[in-house]
């Protein structure tokens, strides 16, 4: 019998923490495209769902989202808003 840890514990972060792409561009009132290249330049954080499917879709760290609201924020001299 082989052992095969459940798939939440090969996850970057915890499962619950994480949001879609679409859920992040309404957030950051960006495009889906805008939010895809923040990912692969490392601006967020996010891992892809199926790695080995072409078109896997990403799930972001809600973390990384918060942190990079706050440096815009902070960047712009504009009041903290969570």
């Amino acid at each position: 019998m082989i052992f095969r840890p459940p798939d939440s514990k090969l996850l970057p972060w915890d499962d619950k923490c994480s949001i879609s792409t679409a859920r992040a561009a309404e957030i950051l009132d960006v495009s889906i495209q805008t939010v895809c290249r923040m990912i692969e330049d490392g601006t967020l954080k996010a891992y892809q769902v199926r790695p080995d499917k072409r078109n896997s879709p990403y799930r972001i760290s809600y973390d990384s989202l918060m942190a990079h609201i706050e440096t815009v924020h902070q960047k712009n001299g504009l009041d903290q808003r969570f």
